[in-house]
């Protein structure tokens, strides 16, 4: 099947940041599939977004490569191309430092941050090779830039995202595609209760509070607010445009300007 629509497949797409990565799409037009490891928060952002003849839902838990492939195949084949690929699903590990952090912990905070993003960098990087176009928007955290950003795993996930990003846009780059990174700061969003609910007691009895409180760092930000999802996702759009095809391997920060400080 051919369409002149274009396709973004997306991860995390149930809530915070990644769902309204689903609605810009939404809204600029294109054919959206969205994914997430709960079916309830996918059925949240359906209904959020008014349920668009243009969404699809599909639950999908990063941190398996075959559901990851699967979810990528199904979304090239509706329209015949996957245009968009968006890795967002993000787990928070509760500012775990280094005695804290169990390996179960840190497993489970890699496989779904970092290594879910390969899975999904992977199967569209392919796809988008094989056709000669796309991009591929792999969404990191200023934590990958400063270690006081939150825990161990959590700072760890979003450095290697950076790193495998800039590998990754040399080897796509040759087949007109790109690939970068869009980097938040301090973001109005559930992750915290996502993850809690995700990992349950891996996070739930580390909790410590490190850090200030919401209005002292609103201030402590040059913009003097967090950042809404929409912030963040006006960025991605941008990348997935014809006006940033020349822009390949990039962090792109969205901080309000706090790694300036």
């Amino acid at each position: 099947m051919t369409s002149t629509t274009k396709t973004v497949a997306i991860t995390g797409a149930g809530s915070g940041i990644g769902r309204g990565i689903a609605e810009a799409f939404v809204d600029a037009g294109y054919s959206v599939f969205a994914s997430d490891v709960s079916s309830e928060r996918l059925q949240e952002t359906a209904k959020e977004l008014g349920e668009p003849p243009g969404l699809r839902t599909q639950q999908v838990d990063v941190s398996d490569y075959a559901a990851v492939e699967a979810f990528v195949a199904e979304a090239a084949a509706e329209t015949g191309t996957l245009d968009v690929m968006v890795n967002s699903a993000g787990v928070f590990d509760g500012y775990a430092d280094v005695q804290e952090t169990t390996p179960e912990l840190w497993n489970k905070i890699l496989s779904v941050n970092l290594t879910g993003a390969f899975y999904g960098c992977r199967a569209a990087a392919k796809r988008m090779i094989q056709q000669k176009s796309g991009r591929i928007i792999t969404i990191g955290s200023v934590a990958g830039q400063r270690g006081a950003a939150d825990g161990l795993s959590y700072v760890a996930s979003k450095a290697g995202i950076e790193g495998m990003n800039r590998r990754l846009s040399i080897d796509v780059g040759p087949h007109n595609v790109t690939a970068n990174v869009v980097a938040p700061g301090v973001i109005k969003t559930n992750l915290r209760a996502t993850s809690e609910e995700l990992l349950g007691e891996l996070v739930s009895t580390q909790q410590r509070g490190i850090g200030v409180s919401p209005e002292i760092m609103d201030f402590l930000i040059p913009a003097h607010r967090s950042a809404e999802p929409a912030d963040v996702a006006s960025v991605v759009v941008f990348l997935a445009s014809e006006a940033a095809g020349y822009v390949n391997g990039q962090v792109i920060t969205v901080d309000g300007g706090w790694t300036a400080t």
